[in-house]
């Protein structure tokens, strides 16, 4: 069986020595390479152009800042979801409290 060779294109960039820095630090605490970063951070931005839903593209742009963090749940059971319900249900005059504080307080 012959292995089938993946054409890749380079692209050079020219970077400041600060923003490189940057980079190569964000990369570093994502635990990637400098080109695995900055493939992510340009397919995110170009789907975010060409893709027609609004979530989708909003989705991509936040991917694309570092901002969308999305995390493999397990599945949740009948009675977690009520209980999870019904405290909402409970902490939800606080909330409307807090915001309603918050929104009069003069800033």
């Amino acid at each position: 069986m012959r292995a089938t060779l993946r054409r890749v294109k380079q692209l050079i960039l020219r970077l400041s020595p600060d923003l490189h820095r940057r980079v190569k630090a964000r990369a570093d605490r994502e635990g990637r390479s400098v080109n695995a970063w900055m493939t992510s951070l340009l397919e995110a931005t170009v789907d975010a152009d060409v893709t027609e839903d609004r979530q989708a593209r909003a989705n991509a742009k936040a991917a694309a800042l570092g901002m969308l963090v999305t995390f493999d749940l397990p599945p949740v059971d009948e009675e977690t979801l009520e209980r999870g319900r019904k405290g909402l249900e409970e902490l939800a005059p606080e909330i409307v409290r807090i915001l309603e504080e918050d929104r009069n307080r003069e800033l």
